[in-house]
């Protein structure tokens, strides 16, 4: 099996790499900043376990933004790695990037699912056609997007 010798067909490798792990970590660090300066009630919450009251006092709580600043912090630890893996030449410092690399592809294969069933369900709430034609479109807009930016991830 052939080694991977560019990055985007001008780069080395390991230039490539080394800028993939600097962005992730601004990335990170602006993802961090937005979530905690933004208006807290612009995004919905729900767990889909529990009631609508129990949702509510978890988001009044923050505990979203916690939970969702903990995985960022991870992946600036994650993206540290692999700068010293590049820079000592030790692949094996890597392993934890690719599993995040997989584990970030399962979870926006099931974000982008979630998201588009969520909205062609929508039907049985809304009364007017209109409304439920305009469902359907964005439905089918995010499932066909959603698996466009996968496949360009993956």
């Amino acid at each position: 099996m052939k080694r991977l010798q560019k990055c985007c067909c001008c780069a080395s490798t390991r230039t490539g790499t080394l800028i993939t792990a600097v962005l992730g970590i601004i990335l990170s660090i602006a993802t961090i900043i937005t979530v905690w300066v933004v208006e807290k009630h612009k995004v919905s919450f729900s767990t889909f376990i529990f009631d609508d009251d129990f949702d509510k006092k978890l988001s009044d709580l923050d505990i979203p933004r916690i939970i969702l600043t903990l995985n960022l912090c991870f992946t600036i630890l994650i993206c540290s790695l692999l700068i010293v893996a590049v820079l000592k030449r030790r692949s094996w410092l890597m392993l934890p990037w690719v599993v995040l690399g997989i584990v970030l592809a399962i979870g926006l294969l099931i974000s982008v699912l979630h998201t588009s069933i969520t909205y062609y369900l929508m039907e049985d709430k809304t009364e007017e056609k209109e409304e439920h034609r305009g469902h359907v479109v964005l439905a089918t807009a995010i499932l066909i997007g959603g698996l466009i930016y996968l496949c360009l991830y993956l």
